[in-house]
């Protein structure tokens, strides 16, 4: 995946850099999940829930592995899978286990933000399902005030200029955490697509 310029501008500060520079990464994902669930359908969000808890399972293993305690945010494939139980469904096995080798300054920093900064656009999705379902699908995931709260205490961090060590690696892992969840969202693309050409 091509990468914008990893250094950060004097003065910017962190959040800008980070969204310039995994814009095109964070673009293509967000086509990826759009044709990966479609949203018309209780099989279409049941899919979308599948994917971000295969997706999300081995990202909160690494920060709680590897993040201090104020750089993890609160788990959410625990809300994921209670989300699936209430479709009738048991939750997915997880991806492959994700790594970025040895952890450099910034990295659990640009985990947590992609996974805190998602909780903005669940704001918005959540509209979407609680329409389409009718209000009856549900959302403990989308809907999840813990993120927000997380997300808070966040930008205060990000929103004051880094060190270039720091922006880098944040950058670097930011992008793999984007990397990650496209593979997870196309490989869930490339099984619905086998399924489908089977014989009835």
């Amino acid at each position: 995946m091509a990468s914008a310029n990893k250094t950060a501008v004097p003065g910017e500060s962190l959040r800008t850099h980070l969204r310039a520079a995994t814009m095109a990464a964070h673009d293509l994902l967000d086509h990826a999940m759009q044709a990966a669930n479609g949203w018309q359908t209780r099989a279409d969000y049941a899919r979308f829930l599948s994917l971000q808890h295969a997706a999300r399972a081995p990202l909160e293993s690494w920060l709680a592995a590897h993040a201090p305690a104020d750089l993890v945010p609160p788990p959410q494939t625990g809300l994921i899978a209670q989300d699936l139980a209430r479709l009738g469904l048991p939750s997915p096995a997880p991806a492959p286990l994700f790594t970025i080798g040895r952890p450099g300054p910034g990295a659990a920093l640009g985990i947590a933000w992609v996974l805190a900064g998602s909780a903005l656009g669940n704001k918005a999705i959540v509209k979407q399902v609680v329409r389409i379902g009718g209000g009856g699908w549900p959302v403990a995931f989308l809907g999840d005030d813990g993120a927000m709260a997380f997300w808070q205490g966040l930008r205060a961090r990000i929103e004051r200029p880094a060190a270039p060590a720091e922006a880098e690696g944040a950058t670097r892992a930011a992008e793999a955490v984007f990397a990650h969840f496209l593979g997870v969202a196309e490989g869930g693309q490339a099984e619905d697509a086998a399924r489908e050409s089977l014989p009835a």
